[in-house]
């Protein structure tokens, strides 16, 4: 067996959720999960979907695939048929489908660092070579055009982009997505945008999804999910919308796998979707309270003030030298849990995902002052 390594946001949890089960209150900022009760549309139809359990199609309920890919359109300008588009059991698995259905051994992928923890393994999963493209927080932590073409070869295939970022809440502009589309495609390389927190962006700033722009759009596969957008981490529902011949195969390797996501979270991510303006606005709200709360009491506690992010959850910060043994200090000591950067591919940074309550962001800062 390939040795694999384990989710570093879940290894983080699981330490912290040990820690609790022996009675220690433990302020866990490492998960991505946004605390926070259903909207009453979502348990209303889970609750009216309950009593019957049939295997949904593979690709998903009609209507849902129909609705995300209604939502996509108006929501982003996107011109996505029912046939472009899959349900998935979260947008993980819709980024894992993608690369196996993508990739050969050799194949390589490029990454920009800071990444999402679990690009890289997924690559090397499906038998290809991550090649990671530093960025830097002086220049905004954002990839350029020119980082690409420094980094391509003749076996570059795939371009993982992540905008609204996890970590750092980098926020793409209108002309940096096109221009970045623009040197993958004139290079032959499929985007996979992953877009998982296209909702929770905040003081009035601009969404652009990569599948705004048809010029580009054949080698582009949108990622969507109901997790961050819509609150429902726990319900594991995904989306991919793309070309018909790769939504088909992704939809095959669904029939040999997973064999689709569960009737009942479909049918809670249908009133979801159908809802979406008021449910995307309850969480992001809920969401931006919370941000206020890290960023005030941040600046309050610690010299260097700091500007808020401008869309996700998270706050990617320095703590200096190894991360891993400063985040285990950190926990030890102040029993606060955060994932160190280097999961993230950049040494000397954690993640901070201010996701919990606000109290317990505002107290967890503090125990983070006394280290």
């Amino acid at each position: 067996m390939k040795p694999l390594k384990p989710s570093a946001t879940g290894a983080i949890s699981a330490k912290a959720m040990k820690m609790r089960d022996q009675g220690i209150h433990v302020y866990n900022f490492a998960a991505g999960d946004p605390v926070l009760a259903n909207h009453p549309v979502i348990i209303e139809a889970a609750q009216a979907a309950l009593g019957m359990s049939p295997y949904a199609p593979i690709a998903g309920l009609t209507e849902l695939r129909k609705s995300a890919a209604d939502w996509m359109n108006r929501r982003y300008g996107s011109q996505y048929e029912i046939d472009q588009t899959v349900v998935t059991c979260g947008g993980k698995f819709g980024i894992y489908a993608a690369l196996q259905v993508l990739l050969e051994e050799g194949d390589e992928v490029l990454i920009a660092a800071p990444y999402w923890v679990s690009y890289p393994e997924m690559v090397r999963l499906a038998h290809a070579t991550p090649v990671v493209i530093q960025t830097h927080e002086p220049s905004g932590w954002k990839l350029t055009p020119q980082d690409i073409r420094s980094h391509l070869t003749k076996r570059s295939r795939v371009l993982i982009l992540n905008n609204a970022c996890n970590p750092t809440g980098v926020l793409y502009s209108r002309e940096e997505v096109k221009e970045l589309l623009k040197v993958a495609f004139e290079n032959d390389v499929i985007v996979i945008s992953d877009e998982v927190y296209s909702e929770i962006v905040y003081d009035g700033a601009e969404f652009v999804s990569c599948a705004t722009f048809p010029e580009y759009r054949s080698k582009v596969i949108i990622i969507e999910s109901c997790s961050k957008n819509f609150g429902m981490a726990g319900w594991r529902v995904g989306f991919a919308f793309g070309p018909q011949e790769i939504i088909a195969n992704l939809i095959a390797l669904q029939s040999q796998s997973t064999t689709g996501t569960s009737f009942i979270s479909q049918k809670a991510a249908l009133a979801a979707i159908r809802h979406a303006d008021e449910v995307t606005a309850y969480v992001r709200n809920a969401m931006d309270k919370r941000r206020k709360v890290f960023f005030e009491t941040y600046n309050h506690l610690f010299a260097a003030a700091v500007q808020p992010v401008s869309s996700g959850i998270y706050y990617f910060f320095k703590v200096g030298g190894d991360s891993i043994a400063a985040c285990e200090e950190i926990l030890a000591k102040a029993h606060v849990a955060l994932v160190p950067g280097i999961a993230f591919g950049v040494e000397g940074y954690a993640r901070f995902a201010f996701s919990e309550s606000e109290e317990e962001i505002a107290q967890g800062l503090r125990r983070l002052k006394i280290i």
